[in-house]
Protein backbone atom coordinates (compact mmCIF):
# COMPACT_ATOMS: atom_id res chain seq x y z
CA UNK A 1 0.00 0.00 0.00
CA UNK A 2 2.65 2.86 -1.31
CA UNK A 3 2.74 5.63 -4.01
CA UNK A 4 5.27 7.53 -5.12
CA UNK A 5 5.37 10.61 -6.09
CA UNK A 6 8.52 11.60 -7.84
CA UNK A 7 11.55 10.00 -5.58
CA UNK A 8 9.21 9.81 -2.66
CA UNK A 9 7.26 6.45 -1.90
CA UNK A 10 4.79 6.83 1.05
CA UNK A 11 2.60 4.49 2.85
CA UNK A 12 -0.92 5.42 2.31
CA UNK A 13 -1.94 3.49 5.68
CA UNK A 14 0.73 5.30 7.66
CA UNK A 15 0.01 9.03 6.15
CA UNK A 16 -2.91 8.89 7.50
CA UNK A 17 -2.69 7.91 10.53
CA UNK A 18 0.09 10.33 10.67
CA UNK A 19 -2.10 13.02 9.63
CA UNK A 20 -5.03 11.75 12.12
CA UNK A 21 -2.94 11.49 15.07
CA UNK A 22 -1.58 14.31 14.40
CA UNK A 23 -4.35 16.84 14.33
CA UNK A 24 -6.88 14.89 16.95
CA UNK A 25 -7.07 16.38 20.18
CA UNK A 26 -7.43 13.07 21.59
CA UNK A 27 -5.99 9.73 19.99
CA UNK A 28 -7.87 7.74 17.08
CA UNK A 29 -8.12 4.36 18.76
CA UNK A 30 -9.40 1.47 16.85
CA UNK A 31 -10.78 -1.92 18.87
CA UNK A 32 -12.38 -4.80 17.65
CA UNK A 33 -11.08 -4.47 13.92
CA UNK A 34 -8.73 -7.71 14.12
CA UNK A 35 -8.31 -11.11 13.16
CA UNK A 36 -9.19 -13.43 16.63
CA UNK A 37 -11.61 -10.04 17.97
CA UNK A 38 -14.94 -11.43 17.97
CA UNK A 39 -17.69 -8.60 17.65
CA UNK A 40 -21.49 -8.77 16.09
CA UNK A 41 -20.76 -5.51 14.66
CA UNK A 42 -20.51 -5.95 10.76
CA UNK A 43 -20.07 -2.04 10.10
CA UNK A 44 -17.22 0.06 12.02
CA UNK A 45 -19.18 2.56 14.50
CA UNK A 46 -17.22 5.32 16.67
CA UNK A 47 -17.72 6.14 20.20
CA UNK A 48 -15.70 7.55 22.72
CA UNK A 49 -14.53 6.60 26.61
CA UNK A 50 -15.29 9.00 29.09
CA UNK A 51 -11.73 10.76 28.30
CA UNK A 52 -13.11 11.76 24.97
CA UNK A 53 -11.15 8.83 22.90
CA UNK A 54 -12.31 7.98 19.94
CA UNK A 55 -12.52 3.89 19.40
CA UNK A 56 -13.23 2.50 16.10
CA UNK A 57 -14.98 -0.58 16.25
CA UNK A 58 -16.56 -3.44 14.23
CA UNK A 59 -15.64 -7.04 12.86
CA UNK A 60 -12.66 -8.46 11.11
CA UNK A 61 -14.77 -8.41 7.82
CA UNK A 62 -15.44 -4.82 8.27
CA UNK A 63 -13.99 -2.84 5.02
CA UNK A 64 -10.76 -0.80 4.87
CA UNK A 65 -13.30 2.14 3.26
CA UNK A 66 -15.76 1.66 6.05
CA UNK A 67 -13.33 2.09 8.74
CA UNK A 68 -11.78 5.22 7.31
CA UNK A 69 -14.82 6.45 6.77
CA UNK A 70 -15.20 6.37 10.42
CA UNK A 71 -11.71 7.33 10.99
CA UNK A 72 -12.25 11.01 8.85
CA UNK A 73 -15.87 11.46 10.87
CA UNK A 74 -13.87 11.48 13.84
CA UNK A 75 -10.90 13.73 12.81
CA UNK A 76 -13.72 16.37 10.72
CA UNK A 77 -15.59 15.94 14.29
CA UNK A 78 -12.26 17.18 16.67
CA UNK A 79 -10.17 19.33 14.16
CA UNK A 80 -12.09 20.07 11.39
CA UNK A 81 -10.32 23.94 11.23
CA UNK A 82 -6.88 22.50 11.68
CA UNK A 83 -7.61 20.07 8.74
CA UNK A 84 -8.59 22.85 6.75
CA UNK A 85 -5.45 25.25 7.28
CA UNK A 86 -3.18 22.27 6.73
CA UNK A 87 -5.57 21.31 3.42
CA UNK A 88 -4.70 24.94 2.47
CA UNK A 89 -1.38 24.81 3.28
CA UNK A 90 -0.54 21.84 1.44
CA UNK A 91 -2.51 23.30 -1.94
CA UNK A 92 -1.27 26.42 -1.48
CA UNK A 93 -4.89 28.00 -0.79
CA UNK A 94 -3.23 30.16 2.40
CA UNK A 95 -3.74 33.59 1.55
CA UNK A 96 -6.92 33.20 0.27
CA UNK A 97 -8.41 33.66 3.83
CA UNK A 98 -5.62 34.55 6.09
CA UNK A 99 -4.03 37.53 3.67
CA UNK A 100 -0.75 38.37 1.40
CA UNK A 101 1.51 37.49 4.41
CA UNK A 102 0.68 34.17 3.44
CA UNK A 103 1.38 34.44 -0.49
CA UNK A 104 5.01 33.58 0.11
CA UNK A 105 4.22 30.19 1.29
CA UNK A 106 1.59 29.68 -1.32
CA UNK A 107 3.84 30.50 -4.01
CA UNK A 108 6.54 27.87 -3.13
CA UNK A 109 4.08 25.39 -3.08
CA UNK A 110 2.35 25.79 -5.69
CA UNK A 111 6.22 26.12 -7.28
CA UNK A 112 7.94 23.14 -5.95
CA UNK A 113 4.51 20.96 -5.05
CA UNK A 114 2.61 18.54 -7.24
CA UNK A 115 0.30 19.48 -10.03
CA UNK A 116 -3.36 18.23 -9.67
CA UNK A 117 -2.88 15.60 -12.61
CA UNK A 118 0.44 14.13 -10.23
CA UNK A 119 -1.76 13.34 -7.40
CA UNK A 120 -4.76 12.32 -9.37
CA UNK A 121 -1.81 10.34 -11.57
CA UNK A 122 -0.35 9.09 -8.03
CA UNK A 123 -4.12 8.12 -6.71
CA UNK A 124 -4.61 6.04 -10.28
CA UNK A 125 -1.81 3.96 -9.62
CA UNK A 126 -2.28 2.90 -5.83
CA UNK A 127 -3.96 -0.37 -5.22
CA UNK A 128 -7.59 -0.57 -4.69
CA UNK A 129 -7.03 -1.38 -0.52
CA UNK A 130 -5.03 2.49 -0.11
CA UNK A 131 -7.89 3.43 -2.87
CA UNK A 132 -10.34 2.48 -0.58
CA UNK A 133 -8.62 4.09 2.44
CA UNK A 134 -8.34 7.23 1.09
CA UNK A 135 -12.03 7.11 -0.35
CA UNK A 136 -13.41 6.54 3.29
CA UNK A 137 -11.51 9.39 4.84
CA UNK A 138 -12.57 11.81 2.51
CA UNK A 139 -16.47 10.19 3.10
CA UNK A 140 -15.82 10.66 6.56
CA UNK A 141 -15.04 14.04 6.58
CA UNK A 142 -17.58 15.23 3.65
CA UNK A 143 -19.94 13.25 6.13
CA UNK A 144 -19.36 15.78 9.20
CA UNK A 145 -19.26 19.26 6.51
CA UNK A 146 -22.64 17.92 5.58
CA UNK A 147 -24.23 17.33 8.95
CA UNK A 148 -22.82 21.41 9.13
CA UNK A 149 -24.78 22.63 5.98
CA UNK A 150 -28.09 21.43 7.72
CA UNK A 151 -26.98 22.64 11.28
CA UNK A 152 -24.88 25.90 10.94
CA UNK A 153 -24.33 25.65 15.15
CA UNK A 154 -22.01 22.56 14.14
CA UNK A 155 -19.73 25.14 12.16
CA UNK A 156 -16.53 25.44 14.37
CA UNK A 157 -16.11 29.16 15.56
CA UNK A 158 -12.94 29.53 13.87
CA UNK A 159 -14.65 29.48 10.40
CA UNK A 160 -16.98 31.89 11.82
CA UNK A 161 -14.66 34.17 12.84
CA UNK A 162 -12.60 34.47 9.94
CA UNK A 163 -15.56 34.31 7.82
CA UNK A 164 -16.94 37.49 9.25
CA UNK A 165 -13.51 39.25 9.01
CA UNK A 166 -13.48 38.63 5.08
CA UNK A 167 -17.67 39.13 5.03
CA UNK A 168 -18.49 35.73 4.03
CA UNK A 169 -20.10 32.60 4.56
CA UNK A 170 -17.02 30.69 5.32
CA UNK A 171 -17.87 26.93 5.02
CA UNK A 172 -15.27 24.18 3.92
CA UNK A 173 -15.71 22.94 0.73
CA UNK A 174 -15.96 19.22 0.46
CA UNK A 175 -12.85 17.12 0.58
CA UNK A 176 -11.06 15.21 -2.18
CA UNK A 177 -9.11 12.48 -2.69
CA UNK A 178 -6.18 14.85 -4.08
CA UNK A 179 -6.94 17.16 -0.62
CA UNK A 180 -5.57 13.97 1.03
CA UNK A 181 -2.87 13.51 -0.91
CA UNK A 182 -1.64 16.94 -0.64
CA UNK A 183 -1.97 17.05 2.82
CA UNK A 184 0.08 13.83 3.80
CA UNK A 185 2.52 15.25 1.45
CA UNK A 186 3.24 18.55 3.33
CA UNK A 187 3.03 16.58 6.09
CA UNK A 188 5.57 14.47 5.91
CA UNK A 189 7.21 16.96 3.38
CA UNK A 190 7.40 19.91 6.47
CA UNK A 191 7.30 17.80 9.67
CA UNK A 192 9.30 14.92 9.22
CA UNK A 193 11.89 16.13 6.31
CA UNK A 194 14.60 14.66 7.94
CA UNK A 195 13.05 10.75 8.28
CA UNK A 196 12.09 11.21 4.45
CA UNK A 197 15.97 11.70 4.08
CA UNK A 198 17.01 9.23 6.20
CA UNK A 199 15.18 6.92 4.54
CA UNK A 200 12.36 6.05 7.73
CA UNK A 201 9.78 5.76 4.97
CA UNK A 202 11.91 2.61 3.70
CA UNK A 203 12.70 1.59 6.83
CA UNK A 204 9.05 1.38 8.03
CA UNK A 205 8.40 -0.46 4.51
CA UNK A 206 10.77 -3.00 5.31
CA UNK A 207 9.31 -3.46 8.97
CA UNK A 208 5.79 -4.48 7.21
CA UNK A 209 7.68 -6.56 4.72
CA UNK A 210 9.52 -8.86 7.72
CA UNK A 211 6.46 -8.61 9.65
CA UNK A 212 4.00 -10.44 6.59
CA UNK A 213 6.68 -13.11 6.12
CA UNK A 214 8.26 -13.81 9.56
CA UNK A 215 5.87 -12.96 12.14
CA UNK A 216 7.13 -14.61 15.17
CA UNK A 217 10.85 -13.21 14.48
CA UNK A 218 10.27 -9.75 12.49
CA UNK A 219 11.32 -7.69 15.13
CA UNK A 220 14.89 -9.33 15.83
CA UNK A 221 15.09 -9.55 12.02
CA UNK A 222 14.57 -5.90 11.87
CA UNK A 223 16.45 -4.40 14.73
CA UNK A 224 19.75 -6.86 12.89
CA UNK A 225 19.35 -5.53 9.95
CA UNK A 226 18.42 -1.55 11.15
CA UNK A 227 20.53 -0.51 14.17
CA UNK A 228 19.10 1.91 16.81
CA UNK A 229 22.20 3.21 17.34
CA UNK A 230 24.66 3.34 14.24
CA UNK A 231 27.73 5.79 14.31
CA UNK A 232 27.91 5.36 10.46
Amino acid sequence: MFFTIGKYRYSIMAALLIAALFIATVPVSAAGWAEGIKTELTTPTTTRDDKGVWFIKGSASASIYDVFEQMGYAVATDRLWQAEKYRRMGRGRLAEVFGPDQLKSDIQVRTIGYSDQEYIDGFAALDQESQDAVNGYVAGFNRHIAEIRKDPTLLPFEFKLVGAKLGINFVPEDWSSTDVLAWATAMLRFFDGEATARGQIDNYALLQTLGAKYPADFQKMFQDLRWMDDPD
